[in-house]
């Protein structure tokens, strides 16, 4: 029999610098292109169960290295906190760590990579192409988000509740909620939130994606630091029935682009957020998002994190 092919991995927990906490991710080190097929890949992501399994394969010269993230399930062509645990991993602890940056190569495409070891952040220029949708009634809500009542919702000025996509397909409802108690409260969604786009929302047929992740918020401080607004969150994402995810990168950065656009004074060019998540869940995630905007809406998404290593070893194929 042959023997079998041994790789390395590490997990970290990202979006925090506790272990156990924050949000587990696997990083499977890949010795070349072709040495894993996609069945292996999904069956590896499948065992290790967790949100996300990042394969990395070795860097370029000019320091691009391209990465492969699979859910339990499929393979997925972005996420935030892959990419964060990656850019700890790899300018941190691993291959490029005497580098300050480089640059990932994900299916959507090339993303710009940095890290300060002097405060352990490692930060993701996040791809956008934000739309905001048509407003979702608070009456079509009701029952679908188990624990929250009516009167917990915060709605917008003009009424409904924001839907928003960071990019196609990949779209959020963001229900504010009035304070941390009732944040609290909230046991999940009790069915998928779809939303169809047909009638007045046929133009945002694309953008919708098969369902709608749920975003809650509480704002909970607002502040000034060096000229830059900063507010501060505590957030809960859930998707699909039950499921809660204790660090979301890509709720987060929809969350600070929308909050940008529609609530920022329009002569201020940097917004920073620090969003607390998965407190409720006992995995207790610190994420940071600073925005910048130019003459035609937003320029830059940034989103920041720490990560710490939990578990070390070799996988066999």
């Amino acid at each position: 029999a042959t023997r079998p092919m041994l790789l390395d991995f590490v997990t970290l927990d990202v979006f925090t610098v506790r272990r156990y906490t924050g949000n587990p991710l696997a990083i499977v080190s890949v010795p070349s292109a072709d040495a894993l097929t996609r069945e292996q890949k999904q069956a590896i992501a499948k065992e290790f169960d967790l949100s996300e399994t990042v394969f990395m394969y070795p860097p370029s010269n000019e320091g691009v290295v391209p990465i492969n993230i699979y859910t339990p399930r499929r393979e997925v062509p972005f996420a935030g906190h892959p990419v964060v645990g990656s850019t700890y991993f790899l300018l941190g602890i691993g291959p490029l760590k005497r580098r300050k940056n480089a640059v990932l190569e994900t299916l959507s495409g090339l993303t710009p990579i940095t890290y300060d070891p002097s405060t352990s952040q490692a930060a993701v220029s996040v791809a956008h192409d934000v739309l905001i949708h048509k407003p979702y009634e608070l009456g079509e809500l009701s029952g679908k988000i188990l624990g929250l009542l009516d009167a917990d919702v915060v709605q917008l000025p003009g009424g409904g509740i924001a839907v928003a996509s960071i990019v196609k397909g990949m779209t959020f409802l963001m229900i504010q909620v009035k304070d941390t108690e009732a944040l609290g409260r909230i046991r999940g969604a009790s069915q998928d939130i779809i939303i169809e786009g047909k009638g007045d929302r046929a133009g945002e047929k694309d953008w919708l994606g098969t369902y709608i992740l749920v975003y809650c918020f509480v704002i909970t401080e607002e502040k000034a630091e060096n000229g830059v607004s900063v507010k501060k969150v505590r957030s809960r994402m859930f998707f699909s029935v039950g499921k809660e995810d204790p660090a979301t990168g890509s709720a987060a950065s929809t969350f600070s682009a929308w909050m940008s656009l529609t609530v920022a004074p329009s002569g201020e060019k940097e917004q920073r957020y620090e969003i607390t998540q998965g407190v409720e869940i006992g995995r207790r995630s610190e994420i940071g998002v600073t925005v910048r905007k130019g003459e035609n809406g937003i320029e830059k998404v940034l989103l920041h994190g720490q990560a710490v290593e939990v578990t070390e070893g070799r996988i066999k194929i």
